[in-house]
């Protein structure tokens, strides 16, 4: 997709937010961002009064706000929604540039969702981005292309940690969609990813890289080539985030998506099971790789006892694997529901072309229709909780076909390539119980809690109720 514009036709919404309400949010970097991506805009000709800053600095970083040459407004929800609506939708150019670099998660419908400066633990002030982006690329806005940078987390894991499911915040209304609006997306994030901050250098990871990319373009740059090269970086950078993006022409029903936008790939990946999750990076990677090589891999369980965090991986591979399976993400549980039925209901629910399946169809002939019918591009299909694999041989997909196959069972007898987890190494069992009972514990008594790792094998489902008990009022 090519974008035309001219820098004096340019506008810049640049947001950089550091000091919030509670202030254990607060974090040293985004203001820094910002004011360098402004920098970037004016160095490639864009005019000083088509950029409208939105900032809201650290007390040690008031005076590079305040001596920057374009004036800032705070980063509050009530500004950042009054210059969109109000100022620069009336704005006749050929594009906007949106940075933000701040706090940002997901929400339990999986809608991205950016935290403005006076957002609190009582009153979450936030814009809802998915919104945003169908108003600037309707009537209602006049700019018709937008270039969208957002250094921000998408961690839908907080939600279990006191977040309320209904978040509010500002909802775009859009007009009707226009027929020559692009957009080209650059998030700094997959789902389920915290976004990186190197303090020290007051920066984050992912907008550092994104303006050392830039600087190897000249006006106007290429979006995709820019943002391979980010990913490309990252991939080296083991921070243990992904940088993904999208792009869409015309919203008249001539929809194109030249990447696959992991806000509209159809899932139904559950609910993590845990609260806290020690990064099992390494066997995400190595998962991924069997994958590539593999239609069908199982992780399977070395003591099989349980409780080694086989299904727990399997979600975060899901998530981590979402933008890459544009055809959906179907989990089957065998404990319920038959799996034709699953399958069936999966996709008349996501609106698959030719569901519901013809009635009266053999078990044989029902599958077949799915495979054949299934929505375009790679899928992923998860059999979780497998406790004999003869009850599931027949209900495969072809092999060699798009579908791979993720298996979860504590068999350690199979006929596919798998992955054995086990108990966690020492360190990784103590960092799974700071997570869980709170730091000061584990430092103030470092012997015990060793202790502890070792009388329960390490096994994070019983470093679980080990956590559990220790949190009961009155435990000891």
């Amino acid at each position: 997709m090519t974008i035309s514009a001219k820098p004096e036709k340019t506008y810049g919404l640049i947001v950089g937010i550091e000091n919030y309400q509670p202030t254990n949010w607060n974090v040293n970097g985004p203001v820094h961002d910002a004011i360098k991506f402004a920098d970037w805009l004016l160095s490639q000709g864009v005019p000083t009064d088509n950029i409208r800053l939105c900032l809201s600095p650290l007390s040690e970083n008031s005076e590079l706000v305040n001596n920057f040459e374009i004036t800032s407004k705070p980063a509050t929800e009530q500004n950042i929604v009054d210059i969109i609506t109000n100022d620069l939708s009336q704005k006749n150019g050929d594009l906007l540039f949106i940075f933000w670099a701040g706090h940002g998660l997901i929400t339990s419908e999986r809608n991205r969702r950016l935290l403005c400066a006076d957002a609190s633990k009582t009153n979450w002030q936030n814009l809802d981005f998915n919104s945003l982006l169908l108003l600037l690329g309707s009537d209602a806005f006049k700019i018709p292309h937008h270039i969208c940078i957002v250094d921000a987390c998408a961690n839908y894991l907080l939600e279990s940690k006191g977040r309320p499911t209904n978040l509010g915040g500002k909802q775009f209304p859009s007009g009707q969609p226009k027929k020559d609006s692009k957009q080209f997306v650059l998030l700094a994030t997959r789902e389920g990813e915290k976004a990186r901050v190197n303090s020290s250098a007051k920066t984050g990871y992912f907008s550092q890289t994104v303006r050392k990319a830039l600087e190897h373009h000249d006006w106007l740059p290429d979006m995709a080539v820019v943002a391979e090269q980010v990913k490309q970086q990252f991939a080296s950078l083991n921070k243990q985030q992904l940088p993904t993006y999208f792009y869409r022409r015309s919203w008249n029903g001539d929809q194109e998506d030249y990447h696959p936008n992991p806000f509209e790939v159809a899932h139904n990946i559950p609910s993590t099971q845990a609260c806290k999750f020690v990064d099992r990076h390494q066997p995400l990677e190595e998962l991924h790789q069997l994958l590539q090589q593999n239609n069908i891999v199982a992780i399977t369980d070395i003591i099989g006892k349980g409780g080694v965090g086989k299904t727990e991986l399997a979600i975060q591979y899901s998530w981590y694997n979402l933008e890459n399976s544009p055809g959906g993400c179907c989990w089957l549980n065998l404990q319920g529901v038959d799996i034709v039925t699953q399958l069936s209901e999966f996709a008349f629910v996501n609106d698959f072309p030719g569901f519901p399946m013809p009635k009266n169809l053999s078990i044989a002939s029902q599958l077949a229709y799915c495979w054949k019918k299934w929505q375009p591009g790679k899928v992923l299909l998860v059999f979780d909780n497998v406790t004999d694999i003869d009850k599931i041989k027949n209900y495969l997909p072809p092999m060699g076909s798009r579908f791979r196959v993720l298996i979860t069972t504590r068999s350690s007898e199979l006929p596919y390539p798998s992955l054995a987890l086990g108990k966690l190494p020492e360190t990784d069992a103590l960092e799974l119980l700071v997570k869980l009972v709170g730091k000061d514990f584990v430092e103030k008594e470092l012997e015990t809690a060793k202790a502890i790792c070792q009388f329960v094998g390490c096994i994070p489902l019983k470093l679980y109720n080990v956590a559990a008990l220790y949190s009961k009022p009155g435990s000891t």
